[in-house]
């Protein structure tokens, strides 16, 4: 009989759609309920593995999961007149719900958007979603686009940067809100021109608005000043009317200085910045890579080179890192001109003293429609903070010099840099002097050297909690090192050994390494804290009885019997305050002993009235303790007890804006002058009797300059780069080609290099010998070898060549796959 029943619409094709779910929905149903879900949407249960409520709430989140709803943040004039003909053809049963409260003043800005910071709160009583809302007249003519997100549990109104503002010609404006999700994501398909079945009929709330006002963003000239670190980043500006105003996000005033790839569509590659990075990557499945970069900051030193990422798509992507550098500074660039309302045309990047030069040329090359400049350094901006609260409480001596050491422990490096300065105050202004100079630094230590101690530890310890190794944990000798190395064997983190392996093998260790690096990080915080923590759990199970950090145990995948499986038993992990400082006290110590020894015994420390701790990291306690080996406490600054993390961040930005604004407004004139004064590095050859030969000596403040000979058949000379306590960092290859030296003579040699290549040694030279000249630029941050050849008793000149320092080919990365 069927087959003589009448149908509708013969030729349309009835799909059947599958149901999608929101997280919030699922964690409110019970493990019957999920199974049902599975059962009825078609979500296979692996047979080989008990799942439970979670397990079952991450599969169908990942198979049926409703993801973000669509917002309207960007449409043009056609978009906007498809939303108007829906408007003037659907019926709609408009209503004024008092429940709903918003501002009633509203100010838009063409060229910027609204977000959560601009603190347009919406208020109900009943229960709203991150719909997209419409603003009107009483008409129902469609001006411009809202939409809703939530954030620590309220609810904002917020537009899209590129979301246009038809011209306003009335007095009174409603916003709509719908209260059917159905109709929020029809409004998007419908803009972006996907018109599909349209509504038969539709619900609204009108909103109405005391005030709306549209105004332009206007220029400025005061800078935005950006303060660019390894872990987290910070800007701000100095207004008009002279206050201080610092950039804000979700978590407060540092950017999470995180790069992650959303997805690349026609070659354009969609990017997630800061918190949403991380979001990103603590929301990744097992199997799935992490496409998320850290510590992008080391890449100022080679940012050529590119980065791969696997996407949701399956294919590989290779994308510079420079570009990923340019997309992260115009991110905070757009987010400086909606938060402070004004576009800037000066870009001011605090950089490490020693890396100025290379900020600067940079920077340069990747914004050329601004004017970027590196005026300050680093330790100038911190200094500059003491210098300013030192003039606004009158407490200095007038041209007494003052000296200080700055130690700045990032998230990814540790610099040591002195200073001095003096304050006169004449009839119209104070004259600042203020000179820094670099005296020390280590590469490869900083707060990510702590959360790596860290992360061996909570490894440790997750072998205890599965049973897999009973007894005390020791952290004496090499106790810890041994500790972690049986601990990879059972939860491997070490990605890049399993490259050759399958594709869920490599994403599952890869994801091992993130999730324990990110809670190890979250537990580093957590004991850094304002307030003083003695204790932390960490466990499966959460309750108002036992709080502390969850440990999602479908993150992690563990080695049992030669295969990766998931984690099913519930766990409880406890740290203790004590056994961090255990493990984290040889490390700061051992920085601080090589930073201040040698001055230390020299008696050089005995000048400097005053130490200052900057970076997240010095809030541990411990580099109090360290300190108080060399000097009295009374001399440290910014390590009491009620800093918190963020404002040891902050003071360099801060200094720098104080800078700024005094200058602005004529009420100093500061005399500015930095240097490289020392170098933590050696650069060392072989002679031709395979004896060390070192051409520039690690801390050496006098420009010496390094030679060494060869006969001139060679065509490479290999130079070694190795650090203060004499540890092969990297080999240089300097590869040259005689035959294309040019005839030079000692008066072009004394022009082009004035006291740097004297007579006495070009003189020197004997026939057929090859005479390499190495000195350090220490501006450039690198070293300079140029050869003069002897022959036929006429000098030749090859070619100067500059080599780099640092680059990431010898520096520490935690995130290289071999942690």
């Amino acid at each position: 009989m069927a087959r003589y029943t009448y149908t509708l619409n013969p030729d349309k094709i009835q799909k059947n759609e599958k149901q999608t779910y929101r997280r919030s929905q699922l964690e409110k149903m019970t493990t019957f309920q999920l199974k049902e879900i599975c059962r009825k949407e078609q979500v296979v249960i692996p047979t080989a593995q008990r799942w439970d409520r979670e397990g079952l709430i991450r599969l169908i989140m990942r198979f049926r999961g409703q993801k973000d709803y669509h917002h309207l943040t960007a449409a043009d004039e056609e978009g906007l007149a498809r939303i108007q003909e829906f408007l003037n053809r659907c019926p709609m049963k408009i209503s004024t719900d008092d429940d709903i409260r918003l501002p009633g003043t509203i100010v838009l800005y063409r060229g910027t958007g609204i977000d959560v910071m601009d603190g347009y709160e919406v208020e109900s009583s009943r229960k709203l979603y991150e719909g997209n809302l419409l603003l009107t007249d009483e008409k129902n003519q469609v001006y411009t686009c809202f939409y809703m997100k939530e954030q620590n549990k309220k609810m904002y109104l917020l537009r899209g940067q590129e979301m246009p503002i038809l011209p306003l010609d009335k007095n009174r404006y409603f916003i709509l809100y719908f209260p059917d999700e159905r109709i929020s994501e029809y409004l998007w398909e419908r803009c972006q021109g996907n018109l599909g079945t349209e509504p038969g009929y539709a619900q609204a709330v009108r909103i109405p608005l005391l005030n709306l006002e549209v105004r332009d963003v206007e220029k400025t000239d005061m800078p935005l000043v950006i303060d660019f670190g390894s872990s987290n980043t910070t800007m701000g500006i100095c207004t008009i009317d002279n206050h201080q105003k610092i950039a804000r996000t979700e978590g407060g005033s540092v950017i999470p200085s995180v790069i992650g790839i959303r997805k690349v569509e026609d070659t354009v590659i969609h990017y997630a910045f800061g918190y949403e990075a991380l979001k990103m990557c603590r929301q990744n499945y097992r199997d799935e890579d992490v496409p998320v970069f850290f510590d992008i900051k080391r890449w100022v030193s080679d940012p050529e080179r590119s980065e791969s990422v696997i996407l949701d798509d399956g294919h590989k992507y290779s994308i510079k890192r420079k570009e990923m550098l340019k997309a992260f500074l115009e991110y905070l660039l757009d987010m400086g001109k909606q938060q402070f309302k004004c576009s800037f045309q000066n870009i001011q990047m605090l950089a490490p003293v020693r890396q100025k030069e290379k900020f600067h040329d940079l920077f340069t090359q990747l914004l050329p429609d601004y004017q970027v400049d590196c005026q300050l350094d680093e330790g100038m901006a911190v200094l500059f903070q003491s210098i300013s609260q030192m003039i606004t409480q009158s407490n200095y001596q007038r041209g007494k010099w003052y000296r200080a050491l700055i130690i700045d422990c990032g998230g990814g490096t540790t610099d040591l840099t002195s200073g001095r300065f003096r304050i006169e105050n004449n009839r119209v202004s104070y004259m600042v002097d203020l000179e820094t100079s670099y005296e020390n630094g280590d590469t490869n230590f900083g707060g990510n050297n702590l959360t790596y101690r860290i992360f061996q530890l909570l490894k440790i310890k997750l072998i205890h909690a599965l049973g897999y190794e009973k007894g005390e944990i020791s952290f004496a000798g090499t106790a810890l090192e041994e500790g972690f190395e049986r601990a990879e064997r059972l939860i491997p983190t070490r990605f890049k050994e399993y490259e050759g392996r399958r594709r869920e093998e490599y994403f599952s260790v890869k994801n091992n390494f993130y999730y324990l690096f990110n809670l190890s990080e979250q537990i580093k915080k957590q004991f850094f804290q304002k307030k003083s923590l003695y204790e932390l759990r960490l466990g499966t199970c959460q309750s108002e009885e036992k709080k502390g950090i969850f440990l999602d145990k479908w993150k992690l995948s563990m080695m049992e019997d030669g295969k990766l499986s998931h984690i099913e038993q519930e766990l409880e992990i406890w740290f203790y305050l004590n056994e961090i400082e255990d493990v984290l006290r040889p490390d700061i110590y051992g920085l601080i002993e090589r930073f201040l020894d040698q001055k230390f015994n020299s008696g050089e420390l005995q000048k400097y009235g005053m130490i200052k701790l900057t970076g997240q990291s010095c809030k541990s306690r411990l580099f109090t303790e360290a300190l108080k080996q060399f000097v009295p406490g009374k001399l440290i600054q910014n390590t009491r007890s009620e800093e918190d993390g963020e404002k040891l961040k902050m003071c360099c930005l801060e200094g720098a804006l104080s800078y700024f604004s005094n200058c602005k407004l004529g009420y100093m004139k500061v005399n500015r002058r930095y240097e490289v004064s020392a170098l933590p590095y050696e650069i060392m050859a072989y002679t031709h009797e395979n004896q060390e030969h070192i051409l520039i000596r690690s801390l050496d403040k006098e420009n010496h300059i390094g030679w060494i000979s060869r006969f001139k058949i060679g065509r490479q000379l290999d130079l070694y780069l190795n650090s203060a306590q004499g540890r092969r960092l990297k080999t240089y290859c300097f590869e040259y080609d005689a035959s294309q030296f040019t005839r030079t003579y000692q008066e072009e040699i004394d022009r082009q290099y004035p006291g740097t290549i004297i007579q006495e040694e070009t003189d020197t030279i004997l026939e057929g010998e090859m005479k390499f000249f190495i000195w350090v630029s220490r501006k450039r941050w690198g070293f300079i070898v140029l050869p003069i050849l002897r022959e036929g008793d006429l000098l030749y000149k090859g070619e100067e060549t500059f080599f780099d320092f640092e680059d990431d080919t010898w520096e520490l990365n935690f995130f290289d796959g071999r942690k």
